[in-house]
């Protein structure tokens, strides 16, 4: 059954121009069908950020991860390469690791079958009976790219080339020099809505000065009447604008960032990577947000935090990093999470009406028509 065969009216007019679109349909954000999909549709054939490289950074370490309901592994073996493969013993499906440390091979916790940190078999005990030959079988392989010091996989082996999905963002992504930093901590926040209500509000800035009243929200400097989105290709953006950084007051806590030297002090800029990134830039820090489904109505937010090299000579850096995440996630936490939980209650009902779409709207109303495109082709199409 196609779940979007009902929706056929409300998508076209999603799809219309911006002026004259509307949001999508509730249904989307609160329907099992829909929700696998996306999996099949979205998080199973694309580029997907897994991992910062520091935290995987020396030979034998791994980490564990999920992303929708998938378990997979990135290990990097004695000469330095990196993995990536499904946490699934090749016997009876078991993972065979947890967590995240460093290791010499894997053992499944079942029936003792043995991998390198590569994910080849290395060892089937008490399988010398068995006419299937399995030596140096692979645990299923994800593809793997480096990209900036981020490490995306993707569990499609004919996905399109890394560098194919990445060129749209080369070029207008000069100011996300991630590569340049260094990575501190990833903090996760989960949220009980779906998760494209919160990938739509990491873009707007419509509800900045009103949700945020007490927090960030005098902090853009910038004409929102005058301010325009640039739309890249498969649901991309990025804009600039003004802004002070992310801290209590808006004061700058941490060093410039050094490319940025010589530029305003309220240099900002944000993009978008679809389908669930958002990357932020202020004068004293970069982060990248990363939104996972957990099911319909349960997501999770991660939020990697970098800053310039020289910060961590500050023997104060960790109380002000301490300050910096306590005032970003707060705001998160308590003005953004509560009021998306409340848009996901308003998907359910069936008195919901999705209402038209501002200018300030337009990065959202680019990525959920990308978004139409990937998960039903034919949904309103234009």
């Amino acid at each position: 059954m196609n779940p979007f065969a009902s929706m056929q009216d409300a998508l076209a007019r999603t799809r219309l121009p911006r002026e004259r679109a509307r949001q999508l349909p509730g249904a989307l954000y609160s329907s099992p069908e829909v929700a696998a999909l996306e999996k099949e549709r979205i998080f199973m054939t694309g580029w997907l950020l897994a991992a910062r490289v520091e935290e995987i950074a020396q030979p034998g370490d791994f980490k564990c991860l999920e992303i929708a309901g998938e378990s997979f592994i990135i290990a990097r073996d004695e000469a330095g390469t990196l993995h990536a493969y499904m946490n699934m013993c090749l016997h009876r499906g078991v993972p065979i690791a947890e967590g995240a440390g460093n290791a010499r091979d894997f053992s499944c916790p079942y029936h003792a079958w043995l991998y390198d940190l590569s994910g080849t078999l290395t060892a089937s005990p008490y399988m010398g009976r068995c006419e299937i030959d399995m030596k140096g079988a692979q645990l299923t392989r994800l593809q793997i790219a480096l990209w900036r010091g981020w490490i995306f996989v993707s569990f499609d082996p004919a996905v399109e080339p890394f560098a194919q999905f990445i060129a749209p963002y080369e070029h207008e992504l000069w100011w996300f020099r991630t590569d340049e930093c260094r990575f501190y901590k990833r903090e996760v926040l989960g949220v009980d809505c779906n998760w494209k209500l919160l990938v739509e509000n990491l873009i707007d800035i419509y509800h900045v000065p009103v949700l945020h009243a007490g927090s960030f929200g005098g902090f853009l400097k910038s004409d929102r009447n005058a301010l325009e989105f640039k739309l890249l290709p498969k649901g991309g953006w990025t804009y600039e604008q003004k802004s002070r950084p992310h801290s209590t007051g808006g004061r700058q806590m941490f060093p410039t960032l050094p490319w940025l030297e010589g530029m305003p002090p309220e240099t900002s800029m944000k993009a978008g990577l679809y389908p669930n990134l958002n990357l932020s830039l202020r004068y004293d820090s970069l982060r990248m947000w990363q939104i996972l489904p957990i099911s319909p109505g349960r997501t999770e937010l991660h939020m990697y935090s970098l800053f310039a090299h020289s910060a961590f000579d500050d023997p104060d850096f960790a109380r002000k990093y301490d300050e910096y995440q306590r005032f970003i996630l707060g705001a998160i936490a308590n003005e953004d999470g509560p009021m998306v939980v409340k848009l996901q209650k308003a998907m359910a009902s069936p008195f919901y009406v999705p209402g038209p779409m501002a200018h300030l709207e337009g990065a959202v109303h680019h990525l959920i028509n990308h978004y139409l495109d990937v998960v039903s082709p034919t949904a309103g199409a234009r």
